[in-house]
């Protein structure tokens, strides 16, 4: 009988944890890093629109109002702000203007003076679609510029001055009231989708969204004003009531599959207390809210109303004069924006991100309509604007905010997925094209070190191309960095933003396999007043804003119909009861009635799906289960009498299991080297522990082996890495024996293993006693292990299969093995008795190919055991 056969990888159920730092060379297992360190997760993306990233832009109004009448400083605008050689913006938010009374003459900015579409005489309104050509103009070759990606919105400042109360466009005589007259808003709803019909049929605009306001809930927009249009409208029923209006002017005109976005109010939190205002029916029309960042500070608050509402959420204008850094220079302005991009995309994980006017200056001798311009911004002070347009001279001057908003929008890409950092960091990940962009702001006055822990994706380049924006660099290709397996860590020079761009990148597998979960699949407990609406239901119906009101004590399970290796669990809270999921079990069970909690909910999550890829213990289940404890909260934010079964949704990914329907073998004996500093709470009998936080920490030359205790058919085995050194994994081997003397190879690791259980079973059956891993002599040379030497680093192993049928080197055929075989071999050796080929190759203990005096010895020292 043939004794080994080969593994062969089949099947992953990989963990992965999302917080952690990078692990280090075995000199370093006790030495922190001084260097910050970051880990970024292709699992541990934005919530928003499900982390895809829909593009960076700028209002148009009021600079292309300015710059459009000269077909030149259009072009070389559109080129500079939307073309492939300059900051690739792909979103435009175009100004209907109102217009003001033709009278008024107290706009006194050069750009700010928009016109309107329509011409008022004797009571009627006439459109004139030559208005507003300049900003026109400026559209057309930023969408040209721009090609596919390119997305229009269309916002207003003002209705035109005769449908408001004070008869001018640039807000009420008293400021802080509505200032659209009660009569108007059919009629200004009307306009404004008239308006987008038009530039769609007529110009071919394809306008995806439309905002009937601009900061409107504030008292900034009064009459007479020397700045711009504006109007106030209150929240709750007047907001609500334009909104409604415009969807059915835009319904009327065949155009209701475009977005109506709300409401641009100038603070985020007056944007939580504006859409909480509006009605029901308003808030089914709103498709996304757009906030500006202009003040407040609840910006995850606002993710989760967004969230919770069913929406999608734009970060649509802000700018300013600040700046960051010490001994700046003229990266100070630069430093300011580039931290704010960083900041509003991470917090609010919006899925787009827009100036306020990429031109805030110009210069000019003669300026426009009898006003002068303001001229060169102060560079080494704080301005507004990416770029002063010269109109003396025909060209556009760029500054250092041009170029560090470069540094994210040239590289992070519309349909990427944004993945969370740090609020120093920015980072997307292009799974089609396999490349992850990384951009970071160093503010500080030195230099600053980052390590920016990879592991958790399956695969990583080995460089990363470095492009940089300081005081002496603009988009300068500073050379390749060089990966350290799969960290990179990096120096950023002071008051820079560094953009560093790594192909050859692969996500995990955790996700990649959701398991469909039916209703007929589904149980749990009641829910309170005992309804279906809020039953346990939904938390299987991939909608995170409806929940199951559970009870204390409640749970619900998913019976998945056979054992599935689980590679990840997603779980939502519910939206205003998140602190009822703190302590709260992902349970897993084989049966259905004996349950092992795989993990804990700490802390108070925030609303929006999170992804658990790291169990405790196996992580193979037919049933699993979402629970809370019995009793009083033990935790210091749940104030309830009770533990609440309150939970929006779950996700669990997985593939059926390769060791289904076959028994976990216990081993009677653990052996293995040494451990580092000899401790037995890294010893080698950690790995067989049944716990997955315990783990052998061996030395170079290291193994860890299992005594059976008797011949079994190796049918699976599963294995877990030391967690934070997956990479020392990494060409480990695994081999049997059937003495403990004569090993045979039967899987190699390859690539660098996911922290969690990772199954592998046999192409065919192997029958052994032993089982063992160990690690190769000398340096690593596999991209992922920087040690000096191969480290015996490992969790967890489980083995998988059954006693081996028959009884081995019986070749009397008498049931047992005992002296009268031995003898019986001794005399075909000595030639006094002859073999069958069967009793022959049963007799081929060392599986040499021949029955000779070394298979005697092996037999002797068997029946000796």
């Amino acid at each position: 009988m043939k004794l080994f056969r080969r593994f062969t990888a089949a099947l992953v159920a990989a963990g992965l944890t999302i917080t952690g730092a990078a692990a280090y060379a075995p000199q370093e297992r006790e030495a922190a890093d001084a260097a910050s360190t970051v880990k970024i997760s292709p699992d541990n993306k934005y919530e928003i629109n499900d982390g895809v990233f829909e593009g960076w832009g700028t209002s148009l109004c009021w600079w292309a109002n300015r710059v459009g009448y000269s077909d030149s400083l259009a072009q070389k605008s559109a080129d500079a702000f939307f073309g492939d050689d300059g900051l690739r913006m792909n979103i435009a938010r175009f100004n209907i203007g109102g217009g003001d009374d033709p009278t008024h003459h107290h706009i006194t900015r050069t750009d700010s003076n928009m016109p309107g579409y329509t011409v008022y005489k004797d009571g009627k309104a006439t459109f004139d679609w030559t208005a507003d050509a300049n900003q026109r103009n400026v559209l057309q070759r930023c969408i040209k510029a721009a090609g596919d990606d390119m997305i229009v919105e269309m916002f207003s400042n003002s209705p035109p001055y005769y449908m408001t109360y004070s008869g001018c466009s640039s807000g009420g005589n008293n400021p802080g009231k509505d200032n659209l007259r009660s009569d108007q808003f059919t009629a200004f709803a009307e306009y404004l989708a008239e308006v987008c019909y038009h530039y769609k049929t007529e110009w071919g605009v394809d306008v995806q969204s439309v905002t009937p306001t601009n900061e409107p809930y504030t008292n900034f927009w009064g009459a007479g004003s020397a700045k711009q249009e504006g109007c106030h409208f209150d929240i709750g029923s007047s907001e609500s009531k334009i909104i409604l209006e415009l969807q059915k002017a835009m319904k009327a005109r065949g155009m209701d599959d475009v977005i109506i976005s709300a409401s641009d109010e100038t603070s985020i939190d007056t944007q939580i207390d504006a859409f909480k205002a509006l009605s029901s029916d308003a808030k089914n029309a709103v498709g996304r809210i757009d906030t500006h960042t202009y003040g407040g500070s609840k910006r995850s608050e606002l993710k989760e109303l967004a969230l919770s509402s069913g929406k999608n959420l734009w970060m649509s204008e802000v700018d300013g004069g600040s700046v960051r850094g010490t001994n700046n220079g003229e990266m100070g302005a630069a430093l300011w924006l580039a931290e704010r991009m960083v900041y509003d995309c991470n917090n609010l994980n919006c899925s787009a991100w827009i100036l306020w006017q990429a031109i805030d200056n110009h210069i000019s001798q003669v300026g426009m309509n009898g006003n002068k311009d303001k001229g060169m911004v102060n560079v080494n002070g704080g301005y507004w604007g990416l770029a002063v347009a010269d109109h003396d001279n025909d060209k556009i001057i760029f500054t250092k905010k041009y170029y560090a908003f470069g540094q994210f929008s040239r590289y992070i890409r519309p349909g990427m997925t944004m993945l969370k950092a740090d609020n120093k960091t920015l980072s997307a990940f292009d799974q089609k094209n396999g490349q992850l962009v990384i951009a970071v702001v160093n503010d500080s006055g030195s230099v600053s070190d980052y390590t920016y822990d990879l592991s958790s994706f399956s695969a990583v380049g080995t460089k990363a191309q470095t492009i940089r924006t300081s005081n002496s660099e603009s988009w300068k290709d500073v050379g390749d960095t060089a990966l350290n397996g799969t960290s990179l860590r990096v120096s950023l020079p002071a008051n820079s933003v560094t953009t560093f761009i790594i192909d050859g990148v692969k996500g995990s597998a955790a996700l990649e396999n959701k398991i469909e979960i039916t209703k007929d699949m589904l149980s749990g407990t009641s829910s309170w007043n005992d309804v279906e609406s809020t039953g346990y239901a939904n938390v299987f119906d991939g909608k995170t804003s409806t929940y199951f009101d559970g009870l204390g004590g409640g749970w619900v399970q998913a019976d998945l119909g056979k054992v599935y290796d689980i590679s990840a669990v997603g779980y939502c809270p519910r939206s205003g009861y998140e602190y009822r999921m703190g302590d709260g079990m992902i349970q897993f069970s084989d049966d259905g009635e004996n349950w092992t909690t795989a993990y804990t909910v700490s802390g108070k999550p925030s609303f929006g799906m999170h992804y658990v890829t790291g169990f405790s213990g196996t992580n193979s289940a037919r049933y699993v289960r979402y629970a809370v404890p019995e009793g009083a909260p033990k935790n210091d934010y749940n104030k309830d009498s009770v533990y609440c079964c309150n939970i929006a949704e779950l996700e669990i990914y997985g593939v059926p299991s390769v060791k289904a329907g076959l028994t976990k073998i216990k081993p009677v004996k653990v052996t293995g080297t040494a451990s580092w500093k000899d401790n037995a709470d890294t010893a080698s009998d950690k790995v067989f522990d049944g716990d997955i936080s315990t783990y052998f920490d061996g030395l170079s030359k290291g193994w860890v082996q299992a005594d059976l205790g008797d011949m079994y058919s190796i049918e699976a085995i599963g294995y877990c890495p030391r967690k934070g050194y997956e990479y020392r994994m990494t060409d480990g081997i695994f081999m049997v024996s059937e003495d403990g003397e004569n090993w045979e190879d039967i899987y190699t690791v390859t690539g660098k293993p996911d922290y969690g259980m990772k199954y592998v079973k046999t192409e065919k059956a192997v029958t052994a006693r032993y089982l063992r891993y160990a690690v190769p002599e000398g340096t690593p040379d596999n991209g992922y292990n920087q040690d000096d030497s191969y480290c015996c680093n490992i969790a967890e192993i489980e083995i998988y299969g059954k006693k081996a049928e028959g009884e081995k080197y019986d070749l009397n055929s008498d049931g047992e093995f005992s002296a009268a075989d031995l003898v019986l071999f001794t005399k075909y050796l000595l030639g006094s008795a002859e073999f069958t080929k069967e009793q022959y190759l049963e007799a081929d203990i060392n599986g040499n190919g021949a029955a000779d005096a070394f298979d005697l010895v092996l037999m002797r020292r068997f029946l000796a055991a």
